[in-house]
């Protein structure tokens, strides 16, 4: 558990505080909080000056919010490090000139989260028994997450990419562990070099080679510059390969995504022991590319990957069907996520529709206003209705479920939701 105040899992920091990237798995560790109050607080921001400079007092007057619903309850020094991080992140101008669409920060006693959104959310501060997640939940299905490898003969980076509804996020450097090479550990942001691979300058111009001839004799010999590369690229390219697999690919299950000159890629491609290396590759020499560039290429191979992978689901949904292991009607998934069957769970974007969900039984009741909110925006309760359809999925989620969000004209059903079911 991290000290009060401080943001814990994160992608990157800012003034001491992390920003955690949003995945379906961040959501889920936020479906089962810390005991206490547990303090939600979202707002859309904005990218770009003018539009940015209302978004920091709008975030102050939501903390207001969240400092009156904790008063009704709790002392000054309670609410004060629970408010900690708020305050903390507010103080930081630097953060609030490099926002994206949205942002939202979760925090309870000795433990806090912010997230940067693709897309914006609704203004929102709510102190509540545990976290409002559905906003993050929604925007979470949407995304893929990919690795991407950029290699050249002397060097190679590896980023994680995420594709959300037909546009790719800015690559984000993927910091590695700290791998030994040659018994020395490198800094985990360091990309792999081949120098600490292979010693260049070992026996130049020419390396030493030793042959056998027909009788047996050992003799010596030389070999070409030209060899001394291509087994040199061999060489780094395999020690690349098993950094990545054992370092990137097996803890994170991305699919991975190679940009490299097409000799280069072919290279890599006959020896990679990677099973997450995607077919696709951009074929472009990355000295000449820097980032957002990349993010551009590789953009129609995450597009491409993700119709496969929502055409498998679709039939596996049609096979799971006719079998009596899925179901399109909300009632009935509804009862199934709560007792933890649901193995994967299509959901339709953007659609919203009100009531509750009770997450004993899988009830479902119409909309209506909850009795134990404590947050204001303005005058108002923050939250009037339940999004269902999320609900739904959070529950999913927190029974270990797939969650996958498909546009209306790919969703197999009229409901908003189809479920594959374990048993």
């Amino acid at each position: 558990m991290a000290e009060p105040g401080t943001l814990v899992n994160a992608g990157r920091s800012t003034n001491g505080l992390a920003i955690t990237s949003l995945s379906l798995a961040a959501v889920r560790d936020l479906l089962e909080p810390p005991s206490g109050p547990c303090l939600t607080l979202s707002l859309p921001t904005h990218r770009n000056v003018p539009e940015n400079r209302v978004d920091l007092p709008s975030y102050r007057h939501l903390v207001e919010s969240l400092e009156m619903a904790i008063s009704l309850s709790r002392g000054r020094d309670e609410i004060e490090r629970l408010l900690r991080p708020f305050h903390q992140l507010a103080s930081d101008r630097r953060f609030w000139e490099h926002t994206r669409a949205g942002l939202a920060v979760f925090g309870a006693e000795g433990w806090a989260r912010a997230f940067l959104l693709p897309k914006p959310v609704k203004p929102m501060a709510l102190v509540s028994t545990r976290f409002h997640t559905l906003p993050l939940l929604r925007q979470a299905a949407a995304i893929d997450r990919y690795n991407v490898l950029t290699l050249t003969s002397r060097e190679a980076h590896v980023y994680e990419g995420r594709f959300i509804a037909g546009a790719v996020d800015p690559l984000e450097p993927l910091e590695l562990e700290p791998v030994p090479l040659r018994g020395v550990a490198e800094p985990a942001t360091q990309p792999l070099n081949r120098s600490s691979v292979i010693d260049d300058e070992l026996l130049q111009p020419h390396r030493m080679r030793r042959l056998m001839n027909a009788a047996g004799a050992v003799h010596g010999g030389f070999r070409s510059k030209q060899d001394d590369i291509d087994t040199d690229t061999e060489i780094f390219f395999r020690h690349v390969d098993e950094v990545i697999r054992e370092r990137v690919s097996l803890p994170g299950g991305l699919p991975l995504v190679v940009v490299a000159l097409p000799e280069l890629a072919a290279v890599f491609r006959g020896l990679s022991q990677n099973r997450l290396l995607l077919e696709a590759y951009v074929p472009k020499d990355v000295h000449l590319l820097p980032p957002p560039e990349i993010a551009k290429l590789v953009l129609p191979i995450f597009a491409a990957d993700r119709s496969r992978r929502i055409d498998r689901e679709l039939r596996l949904y049609t096979l799971a069907r006719d079998r009596g292991l899925a179901a399109g009607d909300l009632p009935g998934i509804a009862r199934a996520a709560v007792a933890g069957r649901v193995a994967t769970l299509l959901v339709e974007e953007n659609r919203f529709e009100p009531g509750w969900l009770d997450r004993t039984t899988g009830a479902i009741h119409g909309d209506g206003e909850v009795r134990a909110d404590l947050s204001r925006t303005g005058d108002a309760p923050a939250i009037r209705t339940e999004d269902i359809l999320g609900a739904v999925a959070e529950t999913v989620l927190l029974h270990g479920g797939e969650i996958l969000s498909l546009e209306h004209s790919r969703m197999p059903t009229d409901s908003g939701l189809a479920a594959i079911y374990r048993y």
